[in-house]
């Protein structure tokens, strides 16, 4: 194939697509072991969601914020294993867990970004 039709193939992904490993995810940004994901922020992973930011382990969720651990959830905020917990409890019981919620999946400076 082109060489210059396949680089230009890679640069138009990369600027759609944010993620390390590239696993069949869409508008993706900083998401790590995640696939099959479409417009998810922040997660670690994470398969077949939709619309979510600051998730974990989660699986067919959609439109999520900060949830970990759970399957199926739409519209869903401080979830953990599809129990809801207020904001304080939700961050205190992922301590609890030694979860980290924070995701840093590449350092822009490094990566080049």
């Amino acid at each position: 194939m082109d060489q210059e039709f396949m680089r230009e193939w890679t640069n138009l992904r990369a600027e759609h697509t944010h993620d390390r490993d590239v696993a069949n995810n869409y508008g993706c940004f900083n998401v790590e072991a995640c696939r099959n994901c479409n417009y998810v922020y922040n997660a670690r992973g994470c398969i077949s969601c939709h619309n979510c930011d600051s998730v974990i382990e989660c699986v067919q969720c959609v439109d999520c914020r900060d949830c970990s651990y759970c399957v199926g959830l739409n519209g869903a905020q401080y979830h953990i294993l599809n129990h809801e917990y207020t904001k304080e409890g939700y961050f205190a019981r992922l301590a609890e867990l030694g979860i980290d919620p924070n995701v840093e999946a590449f350092d822009p400076l490094i990566d080049g970004i």
